[in-house]
């Protein structure tokens, strides 16, 4: 419970009061629930998660996956998250078009209603000063199962939108899959100009079934 006031506490001081009544207003800080994970990255590390990538996925070139200082949320007071660059290893225009990698864990829980929520966002600087036509596809999966999706869309050049991801599905009790992936339809990599997608702030909760 500590951890989860502690984060809560932390992610207002950095995102301010308009982000205290955005999580108030979602119940993404209930003291009543039990968090199982928070993660928020300023160790410089990905502690308890690892990352992966799809069968045609990277994560990005040379640089890529990394956690280091991350400003784009607010300047005046920076904070380490994850940094990766998703998309397609190779070309692959017509199967399985969606590919990236992202982060993952197992963990054990009872029976009851997982709540996962995480700041995503995008940023895009184009060599040439064009648009991107997508910036990234989050999905929150369970068991192989995906129970929520964030599609970013187009970005301009220079360009940055952040979100709060959230998704929630009922558990029995037993061990559960947890992963948070991105993924575009076109390659990343060396080289090509491709938006940078970033993750922080990462809760994992057990709430109980009303």
């Amino acid at each position: 419970m500590l951890s989860k006031i502690k984060l809560c506490l932390h992610a207002i001081q950095r995102w301010g009061f308009s982000f205290l009544m955005g999580i108030g207003s979602m119940g993404i800080c209930p003291v009543s629930a039990e968090v199982l994970l928070a993660t928020d990255f300023e160790s410089g590390t990905l502690s308890d998660w690892t990352v992966f990538s799809t069968s045609n996925g990277t994560l990005g070139g040379k640089g890529f996956p990394v956690v280091a200082l991350c400003d784009y949320g607010n300047p005046v007071s920076p904070s380490y998250c994850l940094q990766v660059q998703v998309g397609q290893l190779h070309f692959a225009p017509t199967h399985d078009v969606q590919q990236g990698g992202g982060i993952g864990l197992t963990t054990m829980t009872n029976a009851g209603l997982i709540q996962l929520s995480a700041r995503v966002g995008v940023t895009y600087h184009s060599p040439d000063y064009k648009r991107n036509l997508n910036g990234g596809l989050f999905e929150w999966v369970v068991d192989d199962q995906v129970i929520a999706d964030l599609d970013v869309g187009p970005m301009e050049d220079g360009g940055t939108v952040q979100h709060h991801f959230i998704g929630k599905v009922p558990v029995t009790a037993g061990r559960h899959t947890i992963q948070l992936r991105v993924t575009r339809p076109f390659q990343s990599g060396a080289g090509k100009p491709s938006p940078v997608q970033f993750i922080d702030d990462v809760m994992v909760e057990l709430l109980s079934q009303p």
